[in-house]
Order: structure tokens, then sequence, then C-alpha cells
């Protein structure tokens, strides 16, 4: 089963009929400790689907690996920033012309992955890998929707500038996917979607604890490294710094079905499963600690 497209920055995924749906966390180049955790949920790839919210690559062993799942048809993913900062240094990459500085940048963003192989690489052996990484980057959305409706689920890599989801796919129809990924500079007006923090920021400070986005059951982000998943209203938040090889860190999966079942799969190890239920947002959490 494969999605309904368009040429813009926005994806809608009809409603899955034959399995299940999962949201996965930041993956960070995590593509091992995915595959292990799916297994645990017996994932089928002939029936389920896995969309993730974004920065598929940087930080962890397998980050070109973690991007190639693009290519599996049920796997999706909304672009992140780190996705948005190696396009931002395409020309550069692809001319083999990076300065100190960008090369810092790139450093910065935990793309050592990427510049190994830019070192490392001859002309031709570059010129596929970088070309290959673009067309995948080049791919992505920056909304995607799951289902139709009231019941539908929203997923975008940090949060929303607008407090309605059509009115944020609205503005998305107005940019053309090819036209904002062969530009080096992005889109300023689109950055809060891969960039922004005040929300979360918000709601670990207690305030606007309910505030909801219209026209959409969830909203499910990641981007803001927390403990365990964040709601607030029907907005939720899912990084928990999968990369990160240390104890009270891990990878989020959200079961999609009218309760959310949130699993957060920790290295200590651990799980613990928030289950929200849909339509008012009424939830409440169970703590399941099996290694």
């Amino acid at each position: 089963m494969r999605c309904f497209c368009t040429m813009t920055l926005f994806k809608q995924l009809l409603k899955n009929t034959r399995g299940r749906d999962f949201i996965v966390g930041d993956l960070h180049g995590t593509r091992p400790l995915l595959e292990k955790i799916l297994e645990k949920h017996d994932f089928s790839a002939e029936n389920d689907r896995v969309i993730a919210v974004g920065d598929l690559v940087d930080y962890g062993e397998d980050s070109l690996g973690t991007l190639r799942l693009l290519g599996e048809p049920w796997f999706f993913s909304v672009a992140g920033n780190h996705e948005r900062v190696l396009a931002n240094h395409r020309p550069a990459l692809v001319e083999r012309t990076l300065s100190d500085v960008e090369r810092g940048d790139l450093e910065s963003m935990g793309s050592g992955w990427l510049l190994e192989s830019y070192d490392r690489l001859n002309d031709d052996k570059w010129g596929d890998l970088i070309t290959e990484v673009m067309n995948l980057i080049s791919q992505m959305p920056l909304m995607i929707q799951v289902g139709n409706g009231p019941a539908a689920v929203g997923v975008v890599h940090a949060e929303l500038p607008l407090g309605d989801w059509d009115q944020n796919i609205a503005r998305l129809e107005r940019v053309k996917k090819l036209s904002y990924w062969g530009s080096s500079a992005g889109d300023p007006q689109l950055d809060t979607l891969l960039w922004g923090r005040s929300q979360i920021a918000e709601v670990l400070d207690g305030r606007r604890l309910d505030r909801s986005i219209r026209g959409i059951d969830w909203v499910i982000a990641g981007h803001t490294i927390i403990e365990q998943p964040v709601r607030a209203g029907n907005r939720l938040w899912i990084d928990c710094g999968a990369y990160d090889q240390v104890p009270g860190r891990g990878l989020t999966l959200v079961e999609v079905d009218d309760t959310l079942a949130v699993s957060s799969h920790y290295h200590d190890p651990s799980v613990r499963t928030q289950r929200f239920v849909r339509r008012g947002h009424h939830f409440h959490s169970v703590i399941d600690a099996t290694g």
C-alpha cells in the first residue's frame, strides 16, 4: 500500500486497511535499533507502516542505512532540521568545495558519517553517494497526515506555526517540493516546522497544557529530546534521544489506533507505555518494566 502523493511538501497517507501504523521518534542513524524494536512489536513489512518524525541522519551508527529506509514501501518520514542542513550545503558538497566554516557546521550537526566519505571516496563514488543522499532527502515532505476526517493523525518534525492543521497545509501547498529542496536557503516561513521549540518549552514550563491544533485528532512531533513523551492538548512530542546510548534515553514508538499506545524503549533496558484515548484526549499511563 503506497501513499497518495503530491508534488508539494504535504503528503497524505490513506487509512491502512491491512495492518497497523507506527509513528517513530527521531532516528538519527539508529536503523538497527528501530528494526530490533519493530521485531518486538511483531511488525509486518507486508501489512504495517512506519512514519518517522524526521531527523533520520547524523549522530548514530548508520545514517545512510536509515536514510535508505525511504526506499522501503512501508516507511515514510517528514523531514527534520538535520535533513535541511544537508540540503543547505548541497552545492559545496556536490562540488567538493566545503569551506572550514561549512565543514564545522556539518560537524556540529553530527554529519561526520558524510564528511568521512567526502574525504575518502574518489570523485565518481562520491558523486554517486551525494546524489543518492540528496535524492532521498528531496522526497521528504514537511507534514504527513495519516487517514482522513476527525480521526486523522498529523506528523511534523518540530511544531506547527499555525493553530489550524488545514491552514498549515495551505501554506505548504504554495511551495513546490522540488523548489524547496533545490534551494540552499530553505524557506524562512517554514522554519518553525523544522526548528521550533517554543511550544514544547511552554509545555515543559507548565503553560498552555490544553492548547490543541484544530482540524486534526493528534499532532505528533519530535526534535526536542525529553525523558519521556510529553502531551499537551492533542499535541504529542516523542523524541527521547534514540542515538544517545545512556539510561533514560531511547526510541519511542506510537501505535495508531482508537487508543494511541506510546511505547518508549530505553537503553537501560526498560519499556514505558502510555495510552492516550482519542476523541476527547483523556489519557492514562502504565509502566511496563520489561527488558
